[in-house]
């Protein structure tokens, strides 16, 4: 679906520009945003994506490939970027380690008469942790169920 893939490139274009405020104008008012471990409304994508802008200011999306679906698009992305903020997963907060660090995302989004109605991204977090040097002994998502509180 056309629709789908330039909704797509306009979130990953407004992303990296750090204009996330007006990503909820490509959204239907029911629609969603999930990633592994939190699910959010369009009112509150702009606040999530800042943690990640945070935590990673030079964060850099690099799109391997993108499928089209019967009322969407699959996309396999890599993001990449330095650890220099904190960042909120849902194992805990994650202090900045100065860590350069890529990791493989799959977003896959339905859309409907030119607005986002589901965006779904899937990625490992073990793998991103591990990759910030993050020790996984005691952490769990049931001990740290307020982590991904959104600063507003």
């Amino acid at each position: 679906m056309r629709d789908a893939e330039r909704l797509v490139e306009q979130q990953y274009a407004m992303l990296l520009r750090r204009d996330v405020a007006r990503l909820p104008d490509l959204y239907a008012p029911e629609a969603f945003y999930s990633m592994p471990g939190v699910t959010v409304r369009p009112i509150e994508l702009p606040a999530l994506l800042r943690t990640w802008t945070g935590a990673f200011p030079d964060l850099r999306v690099d799109v391997l490939g993108a499928v089209r679906t019967g009322g969407g698009a699959a996309v396999e992305l890599r993001l990449t970027g330095t650890h220099t903020g904190t960042l909120h997963s849902p194992y805990g907060t994650v202090a900045p380690t100065g860590r350069a660090v890529s990791w493989e995302v799959a977003d896959v989004v339905r859309a409907r008469k030119g607005r986002i109605t589901a965006w779904r991204s899937y990625f490992d977090w073990s793998h991103l942790l591990d990759a910030l040097g993050v020790q996984f002994d005691g952490l769990s998502r049931a001990a740290h169920h307020d982590a991904l509180a959104l600063p507003v």
